[in-house]
């Protein structure tokens, strides 16, 4: 089975399920092995004696969900069904839905190649359920509950719904199955997500999947020091079934000390600036880094005929970046300065604004087709782009010691696939 994706990490796997993954010329672009457990949860059958096809699948970063998600799409495509509905039930889980919904419609469209038999038309409808729910009282808004009874009794009408949710809202997925089975229909639903909290009716159709495969061992053992995998809310790593090719490059640290640091240092020190995107010297050692340590931008240093690092390929994100376009050059939040170094050395950027649907639609189409609009480094809030999969992380951290732990390693580090770049303040707060 062939998906159009393109993950960043290259597993030869022999005596294991291989799919080829992506294809450039014609050819193969490169191949990714599903581990037993991932195979065993698509062979899963059905706790409940009807039609319904319900999991929740809940793990780490990098441990495939989001592949089951689409397989099992494109089983349901096979089966006949026309419609899925890929349901986005977090504000910020816009990117990851965009990529879901294109690779979908790609991956089925490629699978009909050949096809001597006529086959129903198939589509993947985007459905963002987010703003109809009160994440406080965990239940609909007044203005929620209308639309998805409304939603939802548009749906009876065929009786059998067919829908993924990736990065999910455990509850809303929980409400949404209840409204669809009070109105007779046929559920067919698969959900995935990091962080779940899911209702005590609705664990039976959970299923753990915790083998780390997207991610080489450096990042996975940066992700396992995250406080939402230390303290269980995320299900810890296992250990693979087959040795990774590689341990991946060990992570590099830039150190910005503060005004009030007074130790023996070699880093770098500007007056009055206490986080890195407000340090123009930070960006001037993160531009050196990339450009002659990782060597950014040249295409002649990479295996074969693939070249090297593109700029696209890196990420510059962190927690409280403030990257609105009206948002004033000495605002606290503002990563003026840090763009300012990084300019002065020669490196393009491009800057995405959460709010700006268009701006992350294009980063999340870049993802999966490594075709960007231009070449540019792109510098984001972390959780615009969470879900979404990047070779080089530049992590710029506020130096309060617990950032890291909470979201810097979960969210920004984990989805790295080739290698992280921590820009840490000094002193190292721990509150």
């Amino acid at each position: 089975m062939s998906l159009s994706t393109q993950p960043r990490l290259q597993l030869w796997t022999e005596g294991h399920v291989v799919h080829a993954v992506g294809e450039e010329h014609g050819r193969d672009l490169t191949r990714i092995a599903l581990f037993p457990r991932q195979v065993e949860l698509l062979e899963d059958t059905p706790d409940d004696d009807d039609d319904d096809d319900v999991r929740i699948l809940h793990g780490g970063p990098g441990t495939a969900k989001t592949i089951l998600l689409l397989l099992r799409g494109v089983s349901w495509s096979r089966d006949g069904c026309d419609t899925v509905f890929n349901i986005q039930t977090r504000h910020d889980g816009e990117a990851a839905a965009y990529l879901v919904s294109h690779q979908l419609r790609e991956t089925v469209a490629r699978a009909r190649q050949g096809d001597t038999v006529a086959q129903p038309v198939f589509t993947v409808q985007h459905v963002n359920m987010a703003p109809w729910w009160d994440q406080r009282n965990k239940d609909w808004t007044e203005e929620g509950r209308l639309a998805v009874a409304a939603w939802c009794d548009a749906r009876s009408e065929d009786r059998k719904v067919h829908i993924i949710a990736d990065e999910a809202n455990g509850h809303i997925i929980s409400h949404l199955y209840r409204e669809l089975k009070g109105r007779g229909c046929t559920v067919k639903l698969w959900a995935a997500g990091v962080k779940l909290k899911i209702p005590d009716d609705m664990t039976r159709y959970v299923r753990q999947i915790t083998a780390p495969l997207r991610c080489p061992p450096c990042v996975v053992r940066e992700v396992e020091q995250a406080n939402g995998m230390k303290h269980g809310r995320v299900p810890r790593y296992t250990k693979p079934p087959v040795k990774p090719p590689c341990d991946g490059p060990p992570v590099i640290t830039i150190t910005h000390y503060k005004e009030d640091y007074s130790g023996d240092r070699e880093g770098h020190q500007a007056e009055g600036e206490d986080v890195p995107w407000r340090c123009e010297e930070c960006g001037r050692r993160v531009a050196h880094t990339l450009l002659h340590t990782l060597h950014l931008g040249r295409h002649d240093n990479g295996p074969g005929e693939q070249g090297g690092l593109r700029y696209n390929d890196v990420f510059i994100m962190g927690p409280y970046i403030d990257c609105a376009p009206d948002t004033p050059d000495d605002n606290g939040d503002s990563p003026a300065p840090f763009i300012r170094g990084l300019r002065q050395l020669g490196i393009p950027t491009r800057v995405v604004h959460p709010g700006d649907s268009e701006a992350v639609r294009r980063v999340a189409e870049n993802s999966w087709t490594g075709v960007a609009v231009a070449d540019a480094v792109t510098i984001v809030e972390e959780r615009t782009v969470w879900g979404l999969e990047r070779k080089v992380v530049v992590y710029l951290d506020m130096g309060r010691g617990l950032d890291a732990d909470t979201t810097g390693r979960m969210v920004s580090m984990s989805r790295s696939t080739a290698q992280v770049v921590w820009v840490k303040p000094e002193p190292y707060r721990y509150r």
